[in-house]
């Protein structure tokens, strides 16, 4: 009844000052004032309302029921028109707030006082770190609610309205995802085809193997498979989610090269070791070739004892028993190897499972599963430590380093 009583002062003085054609006292104005401060104020603007409309209005705002990502989201406001006439509040500045996190970067695209109601774009802005943050929070509340996230409205800097207004979010697009979700499961598919059917992750520094058998898959360029596959599904993910087109990091960009960078090497060495053997026993046959002939020819001749006939024929024997001598111990050239299976393959060489292939297998899979947790979780790729990195590259050049000495499968 106060507000009502200055309210009524109010238009009595204003009556009487009209009348006789004066300024309202100075002290009368003031009351005047703040009297229609007090009335603006007396009852705040609220989005507590039953079905989502605004009731007391000629024709009722409903306030979306499901709205995208991407779309506009129209919240009518209880006392929006008396809130605004206050000359302290602007609508303008009222920002929206989702699942409790204020949005302070979407302005209204619509305010309408006078049908309580004001219309705000969802559009995901993550430029910032800050932005990405109360994005990421809200998206990872929508996605554990089924999507069901609470709606207010406040003024920047301060507490929302009161609201018990819901809002269903619409976090993936329904065209665009199953898009984006046929995509990545087709470029798997066509990883494993491929995988299977060629020898593209397959060692080929050896001769094929006569079919059905097939050459044993590589480490190296498995891993530079997994790596390529995690990388682009992770970046559809979070383009899907975010609409993020700069989400690489440089931790990441470090890891894709240290796995292209390890399977390049594992095949450089592979076909070096491949081709050294097999040079090594193509000039120690030649040259026991060339012993052997001579050593015939002198043998034929039968020199006498102590003549040089004798003493080159004892050296060609000489000569030839070291050089078969060396083509014994020579490194082996494999004999088109075949695959024992996947995982036998990439753990094993020529002598059994090795340690230094376990190590990086294992730590590759680790890291794995920490990048795919990263990327649903705070919707951005991991952003790995030095330590990390350095870590991987030790497996690596560990990997690298017991593969000259390594026994050919």
């Amino acid at each position: 009844m106060r507000v009502s009583a200055w309210w009524i002062s109010w238009i009595l003085v204003s009556a009487m000052g009209a009348a006789s054609g004066q300024a309202l006292p100075a002290d009368v104005a003031q009351k005047q004032a703040a009297a229609q401060e007090e009335a603006c104020n007396a009852s705040p603007p609220s989005t507590e309302y039953d079905n989502g409309e605004v009731p007391g209005t000629k024709d009722y705002v409903r306030m979306n029921k499901e709205v995208a990502l991407g779309g506009t989201l129209t919240v009518p406001v209880q006392g929006l028109d008396t809130w605004s006439k206050c000359a302290a509040n602007d609508p303008h500045k009222l920002r929206l707030f989702l699942a409790g996190h204020m949005l302070p970067d979407l302005e209204p695209t619509l305010v309408a006082p006078a049908q309580n109601y004001i219309n705000f774009p969802l559009k995901i802005q993550t430029a910032q770190d800050d932005q990405r943050q109360r994005w990421v929070a809200l998206l990872s509340e929508a996605r554990r609610s089924g999507g069901k996230i609470a709606v207010g409205v406040g003024v920047q800097q301060d507490e929302p309205f009161v609201s018990d207004a819901f809002v269903t979010l619409r976090i993936y697009p329904k065209l665009l995802t199953i898009s984006v979700l046929a995509l990545i499961v087709a470029l798997l598919v066509l990883l494993v085809v491929i995988a299977i059917r060629s020898d593209v992750l397959r060692d080929t520094s050896s001769d094929i193997p006569k079919l059905p058998l097939r050459l044993p898959y590589s480490l190296g360029r498995v891993q530079m498979a997994f790596w390529f596959y995690l990388t682009v599904a992770s970046y559809l993910y979070i383009w899907l989610m975010t609409t993020d087109k700069n989400s690489l990091t440089t931790s990441v960009l470090t890891l894709i090269g240290i796995s292209a960078g390890t399977g390049l090497s594992a095949v450089i060495v592979d076909h070096q070791k491949s081709d050294d053997a097999k040079t090594t026993r193509a000039v120690l046959m030649t040259e026991i070739g060339a012993l052997q002939q001579r050593i015939k020819d002198l043998a034929a001749a039968a020199p006498a004892a102590g003549t040089d006939a004798a003493k080159e024929l004892s050296i060609k024997q000489d000569l030839l028993a070291v050089a078969q001598n060396k083509l014994l111990y020579a490194p082996p050239v494999s004999s088109a190897p075949s695959s024992m299976g996947f995982f036998r393959d990439i753990v094993r060489d020529g002598c059994g499972v090795s340690f230094h292939r376990f190590q990086i297998a294992v730590w590759t899979l680790v890291l794995g599963i920490i990048f795919v947790r990263a990327v649903y979780g705070d919707l951005a790729m991991p952003d790995f430590s030095g330590t990390l990195l350095g870590l991987m590259g030790i497996s690596s050049g560990t990997y690298l380093g017991f593969k000259f000495p390594e026994t050919p499968k």
